[in-house]
C-alpha cells in the first residue's frame, strides 16, 4: 500500500546563489534549513558527470514542513536556462511558483529595484472561487513568481514576513489539458481539487502580458491538483488556447538554470512505484537509495510528465 503525502520542495538551479538566497532569506524573511554539498547519489540520479559538483541552500517559510525551496548552484558542467526569455504561454517546465505576500502593490515596487519586472502592473483577479490581487514578475534566472493577495476567502498571513509564504501553489502551461488531467488523476493518482477559464471580454491589460489586441481570442483554462486532496501544496496546469509559444519541454532538466523539477514526499513509495510499472509508466529513473541532506538516505524514483516536467518521489 501507498500513500501520497505532498510536494516538498521545489528545486530552483540558480546562476548566482547569494542573489538568490538574499531575495528569499534577508528580505523575504524566510529561513535557510541548512546548506549542502549535492551528493553525489544525487548527481548520478540526475545523470551528471564525475567532473560536475553542487551546493545547495534549503529555504523554508517560518517552520512550515511542505513547499520548501532548494536553491542549487552546478559547478563545473555548461547549463542552458529552461524557460529562457518566457512567455506564460510557453509550454514545458514549471512556469511559476505562486507565494502570498501581505500588499501586492508594494511589493511590486520593492522587487523592481531588485532587478524583477512585471508582465503587468499588479492587477484584481477572479478566479473561480477565490478573489485576489495578483502580480506576476520575471526574476533571476529567467523564473516567474506570481506574488498574491487573497481577499476572498480572505486570509490571514503572519506579521514580520516581506514573504510570508511556502510555495503554496505553481503553475505547468501544457500543450493538451485533457491528456495532463488524465496524466496527473488517472495515472499518478493525484486529486483534482477545481478547474476555471479566465477569458476577457474586451481590449484589456492582463497579468500575463498578452497584447491587448488578441486577448478577447484567448482563453486561459486551468485544472487544480493536490497530492493528498489538501490544499496545502497545490499546482495547477494551464493551458492557453488562442495564442501559442515555444516549447521548452526538452530543457526541464539537470542541470539547467530555473524552476527545475518537484521533489515529493510518500509513504510506500516501493508499492508506488510498482503499480505505475504495473500501468506502463516510463521512468526517468528507477527506484534506488539516494542520500538527501537533511533527511539523510531516502529511497526515490523520477518520471516526466507529457510535458517535460521532472517529478521526484521518496520515502524519508
Amino acid at each position: 500500500m501507498f500513500e501520497l503525502k505532498t510536494i516538498l520542495e521545489v528545486l530552483y538551479s540558480v546562476g548566482n546563489m547569494e542573489k538568490v538566497a538574499h531575495f528569499f532569506c534577508d528580505y523575504g524573511g524566510l529561513t535557510e534549513v541548512g546548506s549542502y554539498t549535492t551528493d553525489r547519489s544525487v548527481l548520478d540520479f540526475w545523470n551528471l558527470n564525475n567532473e560536475t559538483k553542487a551546493e545547495e541552500r534549503l529555504i523554508q517559510f517560518d517552520n512550515h514542513p511542505t513547499g520548501l525551496i532548494r536553491l542549487v548552484k552546478y559547478h563545473g558542467v555548461d547549463q542552458k536556462y529552461i524557460r529562457s526569455s518566457q512567455d506564460p504561454w510557453d509550454i514545458g517546465g514549471i512556469m511559476d511558483i505562486n507565494l502570498r505576500v501581505p500588499e501586492v502593490a508594494q511589493t511590486f515596487d520593492e522587487l523592481r529595484d531588485m532587478g524583477f519586472h512585471g508582465l503587468s502592473d499588479p492587477l484584481f483577479q477572479k478566479m473561480g472561487p477565490f478573489e485576489l490581487y495578483d502580480i506576476l514578475m520575471k526574476g533571476y534566472d529567467d523564473i516567474i513568481i506570481a506574488f498574491t493577495h487573497r481577499t476572498r476567502p480572505p486570509l490571514e498571513l503572519k506579521d514580520g514576513f516581506k514573504i510570508p509564504s511556502h510555495v503554496y501553489n505553481s503553475s505547468l502551461t501544457v500543450k493538451d489539458l485533457e491528456e495532463s488531467r488524465a496524466f496527473y488523476q488517472d495515472t499518478l493518482g493525484f486529486s483534482l481539487l477545481n478547474e476555471y477559464e479566465v477569458k476577457k471580454d474586451g481590449p484589456v491589460e492582463n497579468m500575463f502580458g498578452i497584447p491587448q489586441n488578441v486577448i478577447e481570442g484567448v482563453t486561459c483554462k486551468a485544472n487544480i491538483f493536490s497530492l493528498d486532496g489538501s490544499r496545502d501544496v497545490v499546482f495547477q496546469t494551464v493551458q492557453f488556447e488562442g495564442v501559442s509559444g515555444k516549447d521548452f519541454s526538452n530543457l526541464a532538466l539537470p542541470p539547467h538554470r530555473g524552476l527545475l523539477l518537484y521533489r515529493c514526499e510518500l509513504k510506500g513509495v516501493r508499492a508506488y512505484y510498482d503499480a505505475l510499472i504495473e500501468k506502463g509508466v516510463a521512468m526517468h529513473q528507477p527506484i534506488q537509495e539516494l542520500t538527501i541532506a537533511p533527511y539523510g538516505k531516502v529511497n526515490c524514483f523520477a518520471l516526466r510528465s507529457p510535458d517535460g516536467v521532472l517529478w521526484e518521489f521518496l520515502e524519508r
